[in-house]
């Protein structure tokens, strides 16, 4: 039985499009069956290869990954009749890597090679002084969750640009792997591309199984003090209770995925990260940059490089090499205004066409306009504002005799309530009655007058004494 294997399979997370994964269901039951994989040798259409960047063919022999297999087949004999060929001037060239099949952290038994081999072929091709880009030929549903690591390392820390061209699909650990690159070009548009979510497998016998035919049963116990061990297999498998798996496992890996895809390509919609597998021509510009063959992508790695197929004006003309443009600093908003990935320089500074220079002049204009309508805006803002001071301050100053009233007047907070709390006052006092709003009457006879009080007023006291 493949132990190693079957170890990685279950219970690890993966993060695979869901037809890559249910291709590997029957071999997953021949190995718990106890079926041997057999050891195979690497097939040819995963190997790395070098690319002319001056004529695009293949250079043969470049980089000979495959030696140590073709070495157990050569005749010793023959070895001593290798005359050593005088060298040749190394030419510029691409290297194109595939990522093809399952992917997994380490070489499978099978034949294909894990990530972390292929990494280590990226790097040591990056530090080839004749590579002058690369790329990635994608065709997979993803894989294993911990083999996405190796080969995004890896990509961050080459020097030469990096470009994907997807060979039918990059799903879920493969999309993940491009998201890192430069940029991403499908072949065709019913290429499949994103799924881009976690899940993983558990498959065992409950703590405590019940009995077979020979009356056997199988149990699980744990030492005292090991409450958690194993809990999130235990909880899934005798429980079927998944919320452990969800939130100790997946999440953090899924969490780490979406926010990975989101910085390397901000362009990606938000419904597009929760696990939907789509043709890539349906999200050109947001999953994928666009829809070209192979040639597209060997264009793109040579702009990316600054490339010039034309020799130089001195020297051997029959050298191949890199155009004399100097590095320099870039400028995000210029770029994007003149529609390029990079500006370009050479000793004499940077020159731009006339189409280049029209579009920074209409930009400049329509800034210029934009200017305008902001400060009008603030103009407007701004007397809004001093409008608004004015009419406080008139409000405030028409408030100020009331307030003066009585505290509970200066309290109430609003015209109605200090017209309320007048009201209240005045209702107070003896002989008033509380003053009513404008236009509203009361029938009720008053009963609560002091005739007492009214007959003591001075004026009142003569008008009795005179009659």
């Amino acid at each position: 039985m493949n132990y190693e294997f079957l170890k990685d399979v279950i219970g690890s997370p993966w993060q695979i499009e869901p037809r890559t994964l249910n291709s590997l269901y029957p071999v997953f039951r021949g190995l718990f069956s106890g079926l041997n994989i057999e050891e195979g040798k690497e097939p040819d259409n995963h190997l790395r290869y070098a690319l002319s960047a001056i004529t695009r063919d293949i250079i043969p022999n470049y980089f000979n990954d495959d030696d140590d297999d073709d070495d157990d087949d050569e005749d010793p004999n023959e070895l001593e009749l290798e005359v050593e060929q005088p060298e040749t001037p190394p030419a510029k060239i691409i290297n194109v890597l595939p990522l093809r099949g399952i992917l997994t952290k380490h070489d499978q038994t099978c034949g294909p090679r894990g990530t972390r081999t292929l990494a280590s072929r990226l790097l040591e091709s990056d530090e080839d002084k004749n590579v002058i880009g690369h790329i990635l030929v994608i065709e997979s549903g993803g894989g294993q969750a911990s083999a996405v690591a190796e080969m995004t390392d890896a990509i961050q820390k080459c020097t030469k640009p990096i470009v994907v061209w997807i060979d039918g699909m990059a799903c879920s650990a493969a999309y993940y792997i491009a998201c890192y690159c430069k940029k991403i070009i499908s072949g065709r548009n019913l290429d499949f591309v994103g799924s881009i979510g976690t899940m993983a497998i558990y498959e065992g016998r409950k703590a405590k199984s019940e009995a077979n035919d020979d009356g056997e049963i199988s149990v699980t116990i744990y030492a005292d003090g090991s409450d958690e061990k194993n809990e999130e297999f235990e909880k899934a498998i005798n429980e079927f209770d998944f919320t452990l798996v969800k939130s100790r496992i997946l999440n953090p890996w899924n969490q780490k995925f979406q926010q990975d895809v989101i910085s390397n390509r901000a362009i990606v919609l938000v419904e597009q990260l929760k696990g939907r597998t789509y043709y890539a021509g349906d999200v050109v510009g947001s999953l994928v940059d666009s829809i070209g063959d192979f040639n597209t992508a060997v264009d793109s790695v040579l702009a990316l490089a600054n490339f010039s197929n034309e020799p130089p004006e001195t020297g051997d003309n029959n050298q191949q090499s890199i155009n004399s443009k100097t590095e320099m600093r870039q400028f995000a908003h210029l770029n994007s205004v003149l529609s390029v990935e990079a500006l370009e320089a050479n000793a004499d500074g940077v020159f731009l066409n006339e189409e280049q220079l029209q579009s920074v002049e209409e930009r400049l204009e329509l800034n210029q306009q934009l200017v305008t309508e902001r400060d009008n805006a603030v103009q407007q803002s701004e007397s809004a504002t001093a409008s608004l001071g004015t009419a406080q301050a008139t409000l405030a100053t028409a408030y100020d005799p009331f307030n003066a009233i009585d505290p509970t007047v200066a309290a109430a907070e609003t015209p109605e309530a200090k017209a309320q709390a007048v009201r209240t006052l005045l209702a107070a006092r003896p002989a008033i009655a509380a003053v009513q709003n404008i236009g509203q009457k009361s029938d009720e006879i008053q009963d609560n007058v002091d005739w007492e009080a009214i007959d003591k007023l001075p004026h009142n006291k003569a008008v009795d004494a005179n009659s």
